[in-house]
């Protein structure tokens, strides 16, 4: 089973679909409509996404310490290998690692 199979929601009920488009979005993956195009962190800390074909980034996620502590706990129930869970994690950093919004 690849990681994107391990973390994809068929596998967690319990996901709601804006961790669907979050996880899709760090795994570069669609599986949503309409599906992340681009997320944005603020200079407070929160999160603020761009869907695919809107002009601005209008859907307010949430706190970005409050999607980390959800990324880790879904990493802990997928059962992931040391290497997938080093390839979640540098998908991860690689989205998060955006610079704050009032700074771009």
């Amino acid at each position: 089973m690849t990681l994107i199979q391990k973390l994809h929601p068929t596998r967690f009920t319990g996901m709601s679909d804006k961790m669907t488009a979050i996880v899709a979005h760090i795994l570069d993956q669609t599986w949503t409509n309409p599906a992340i195009a681009q997320m944005v962190i603020t200079s407070d800390g929160h999160l603020l996404a761009r869907h695919e074909g809107d002009c601005g980034f209008n859907n307010y996620i949430g706190r970005a310490l409050d999607l980390e502590g959800n990324w880790k706990r879904l990493l802990s129930a997928a059962g992931l290998t040391a290497v997938e869970h080093q390839e979640a994690e540098a998908a991860y950093q690689r989205v998060m690692g955006l610079t704050p919004i009032s700074q771009a």
